[in-house]
């Protein structure tokens, strides 16, 4: 990480923002590590189950006070000042901004970037090249969406050619919730997997885990904790 530059080049362009914070990542392969979370605003799915309804919900939150317009060189300045080495580029969706997304990876060369998508929308190539990781969440029927809505295949593959995507789903209930997921792993050659319990309280999100761990080994998947769920952070 460039601990000298706090001060950034050149660096174009705005995101739409619903908040930025630095915590630890909680879910998926990097859980526990020290990073920030730029979470985008707006998305392209409704989830019954969503636990940022802030950034798309317009019918429960006005987007003028929920979200703002912030310039890259700003938030390049502000993650450098942070002193951390994993960026979370979140949402939201945060495919639907695509060059800011681009200008902040730019803008951050020595520091890693990890981005958590619903898989719907493809990456150009040059920001393909520039995520070291992306954690990509298919929505199941538990979400309350249409297959078609939620799932897209040439998105999917493009998220798979990258080398560099895990693919995490959440699980609500294992016997049901299991058979989807495998099917949608096979049609699409998803690897490797990652089963999460949905869950916003420590109570619920330990007696989900619980519940997947003996399915999840039976399949040779991962398990994924919530773990700023269970500590209490955000």
């Amino acid at each position: 990480m460039n601990t000298l530059a706090l001060t950034p080049g050149r660096v174009e362009g705005s995101a739409i923002l619903t908040e930025k914070f630095e915590s630890f990542q909680g879910e998926g392969p990097w859980a526990g590590q020290r990073c920030v979370f730029v979470r985008f605003s707006r998305c392209n799915l409704r989830c019954g189950y969503c636990d940022t309804p802030e950034s798309w919900d317009w019918s429960r939150y006005n987007p003028a006070d929920v979200s703002d317009r912030v310039p890259i060189a700003e938030l390049v300045s502000w993650v450098l000042e942070r002193g951390v080495d994993m960026v979370v580029i979140t949402g939201g969706e945060p495919m639907l901004q695509q060059p800011a997304m681009a200008a902040l990876a730019r803008g951050l060369p020595d520091v890693r970037v990890q981005v958590e998508t619903n898989g719907t929308i493809a990456p150009t190539p040059e920001l393909a090249s520039l995520v070291d990781l992306w954690v990509v969440s298919p929505k199941l029927a538990n979400s309350g969406m249409a297959y078609s809505t939620r799932i897209k295949a040439d998105s999917l593959s493009a998220l798979v050619a990258t080398d560099r995507a895990v693919f995490k789903f959440v699980v609500s209930e294992p016997d049901r919730d299991f058979d989807e997921i495998a099917q949608l792993v096979e049609e699409h050659r998803l690897a490797p997997v990652w089963v999460m319990p949905e869950g916003t309280t420590q109570e619920k999100v330990l007696a989900g885990m619980d519940a997947l761990y003996g399915p999840a080994t039976e399949r040779g998947w991962n398990v994924s904790t919530r773990l700023h769920i269970l500590t209490g952070a955000r």
